[in-house]
Order: C-alpha cells, then structure tokens, then sequence
C-alpha cells in the first residue's frame, strides 16, 4: 500500500500557519479538527487509489490495514468526503462521507474483486472433512503460467544446523494456474506415503510454486523462497477447512519473494 505524504504536509501546514493567504484568499483552509481514521479491506485485480476532498492520498492493493499508523482524518469542512477510485478507469467505485462530530471514523472491511466493492469476499463451507484451495496469483506482467504442488522433502540437518534436501517428490495440487485470476477450487488430499532414499532423513511436505514451464521453483529455483504459507492436510484431519490463497510475487532482481494472504482468514 503506497502512502502519499502531501496530506500530511497539507495538515502541518495548516496546523501551523493556520491556513495560508495569498492576496487575502486561503491556499490552504485552516485544519478544523483531527479525527481518528481507520480502514480495512482487500483488494486484487485492479488497484484502488484512495481520495479525501478530491485529493489523492495512497494506492490500496491486496491487504488494507493501517495497523502500524494511527492515521486521522484533518477536517477543513464540518463534512470530509472519501472515495476510492479504479486506477485503470478513475471510475468511482466506493464513497463515504465522515462528520466532523464523530469520534470514530472507519470504513468497514471490503473486498474488491476488480469490478465492485462487496461487503466480505465470498467462499464456500467445509464439507467433511474435505480440504478446499484456490489461487489468485499475480505477478509481473508477462509472468509464466505457474504449477502448486505438495514436495514431501527427504532431508538431514548438516553440523551447521542447515537444512540439506537430499530428495523431493512432488504431488501436484494446481497446473497451469494463469496471472490474474481466481482458479476454481480444488480438493487436497494428505500426500501419499514416501519411503526415505536413505537412512538419517526425516520427511516434511511443504507447498512449493513452480514455473508451469521448466518446472523449476519460481523465486531463485529454491525450494524455500518458492514455499507458500498455507495448511495442508494429514492422515488424522477430522475436520475441514477453506482457503483462499492470494499469492503476491514483489520485488525485483535478487530481492524478489513472494506475499501470501489467506482470505478467508481475513473474511472470517
């Protein structure tokens, strides 16, 4: 989520000078009341750009959450006006008007999906004990299609404490998966048994992202910046479970990873 500070300067500013003139007119109207502010949501597909009193403050793309700032609001009215526009289109998709009389101002948690702004994401119930994924990847443009898959790694810890792969098999979970799209979802099943290529290792699944292509892992061709942060399930599952795995690939040449959401984690 990209931050633009000029709302910031704006309040200073008006905080200070308390508003500044030029030729007897306000530049910038004195700052009423701070208030605080606070929004949560989830956006894919299309980035959404965020606008209070028809200024732009920030982009909003995959989680929204302003956890680790306590953003306010800085009325110049006795009425503040946001709205959240397409990036690709400038269309308005979201608006809400906050009161000066308040204390609290929020926007409740959202979902946009690219098109329109829904009041939670929507996925299916647990059947069982049946186990259901689906996958939203997004990557830069151009970016291959992509095979998810569950490695059973066959390994030993060397003296250093590092982890030594002597073997992997793969059971595939997804093949093919396009850029930029929700894949239907599919049912995983516990990985079969694997009899260890040699004695000392020990066994451990883990779900691995790779090139639908070469078939090599997708970040750096390595098993563990290639390792997507979800649960998989094992031969005591009793109960099932729903997720809808948003797979982010960021960064640029040696720096790039991946960022992983479960959405019905955050639309519980």
């Amino acid at each position: 989520m990209k931050i633009n500070h000029i709302n910031f300067i704006i309040v200073a500013c008006a905080i200070l000078f308390a508003g500044c003139k030029k030729e007897g007119e306000f530049v910038l109207k004195p700052v009423k009341a701070l208030k605080p502010f606070d929004i949560k949501g989830y956006v894919v597909a299309d980035t959404l750009e965020q606008y209070f009193d028809g200024v732009k403050v920030r982009d909003l793309y995959g989680k929204v959450s302003l956890a680790y700032v306590t953003p306010q609001i800085a009325f110049q009215n006795d009425v503040a006006v946001m709205q959240l526009k397409k990036k690709s289109t400038k269309e308005v998709v979201y608006e809400q008007k906050f009161s000066i009389a308040d204390a609290k101002n929020e926007v409740a948690n959202f979902y946009f999906d690219g098109t329109k702004v829904s009041k939670s994401y929507q996925y299916p119930k647990p059947e069982g004990s049946d186990y259901m994924v689906n996958f939203y990847f997004d990557g830069p443009k151009g970016m291959p299609s992509v095979d998810i898959g569950i490695d059973v790694l066959e390994y030993y810890m060397d003296a250093n404490n590092k982890v030594i792969v002597v073997h992997s098999t793969s059971f595939p979970i997804a093949e093919n998966l396009q850029r930029g799209k929700w894949s239907e979802y599919l049912k995983i099943s516990p990985p079969p048994p694997v009899i260890p290529t040699q004695s000392g290792t020990d066994l451990y699944p883990v779900v691995t992202i790779r090139d639908a292509k070469t078939k090599k892992y997708l970040i750096g061709n390595n098993f563990e910046t290639s390792t997507i942060q979800m649960e998989i399930p094992d031969q005591w599952t009793s109960q099932g479970k729903v997720q809808s795995i948003h797979i982010q690939q960021k960064g640029a040449e040696k720096n790039v990873f991946m960022e992983i959401n479960d959405l019905v984690q955050l639309f519980p």
